[in-house]
């Protein structure tokens, strides 16, 4: 995702950087703002150095069109299709998925970039997209529990985020948000999060395909700018850098 100097984050960019500030502790800001394609979405200080974030998903360009068309008819907004359930090979689909084209124009995007974390966080647009990423972190209430191998992370990414399911907080369903997540890390691998997100620090839905329930006004999203953008390094000299860490 990109945005222009004059923007805030997306929707999805400012649920992905909320996320990953409650678990991580760090604060995100705006990276890419006038810095075209060729920069990562959202950086931020490391103990170490710096921590970059590309937030992206798999294309749905066709079905959020449908959508659109039946919002602008006043009709029930549908989702039609199957998937294949891939059950106990949930790996193997997700690393077939890395190595899409819209998945790996985003990960070079990230490796030519000098950072000493380079997180790539995914969520889907679709409930077909979804499926594959809820398995990753929902809970099966004593069911049976897939097993779900390790990944070979592309060269020089540290950790890949698989959003999961979303549902509103009892207690506040108009403005509290429960996400589920899904976090594979370069070494030590799966790790499960549960967050709550707070609707009134995320931009409006997208207007068409969703209307707006929180009145004008009361949203106030965090103001996120990067003062500089380091100068990126080629992709050789970052799979040289990053050769000390483990892909387990």
């Amino acid at each position: 995702m990109s945005n222009s100097a004059e923007t805030t984050t997306s929707r999805e960019e400012e649920i992905a950087f909320l996320a990953m500030e409650q678990v991580l502790g760090i604060n995100i800001q705006l990276a890419d703002a006038g810095g075209g394609n060729s920069m990562p979405d959202g950086a931020w200080s490391t103990a170490d150095g710096r921590g970059i974030v590309e937030v992206t998903s798999p294309p749905a360009a066709d079905q959020l069109a449908k959508w659109a068309s039946s919002k602008r008819a006043n009709e029930p907004l549908s989702e039609s299709g199957v998937n294949s359930a891939r059950i106990n090979e949930l790996a193997a689909h997700l690393m077939e998925e890395l190595e899409q084209d819209w998945a790996t124009e985003n990960i070079k995007k990230l490796q030519a970039q000098s950072a000493e974390q380079r997180h790539l966080y995914l969520f889907a647009r679709t409930e077909i997209q979804g499926s594959y990423f809820y398995r990753l972190s929902d809970e099966y209430n004593n069911g049976p529990v897939e097993q779900i191998a390790n990944l070979e992370l592309p060269c020089g990414i540290t950790n890949v985020w698989f959003q999961g399911r979303a549902q509103r907080v009892r207690s506040d369903p108009t403005e509290k948000l429960e996400l589920r997540i899904a976090r594979y890390q370069s070494g030590t691998g799966w790790h499960r999060h549960v967050v709550v997100i707070d609707e009134l620090a995320l931009p409006s839905p997208n207007s068409a395909l969703a209307d707006d329930p929180i009145p004008p006004g009361r949203r106030k999203p965090k103001r996120r700018t990067e003062s500089s953008n380091p100068a990126g390094v080629t992709g050789e000299s970052v799979c040289l850098a990053a050769s000390a860490y483990s892909q387990g």
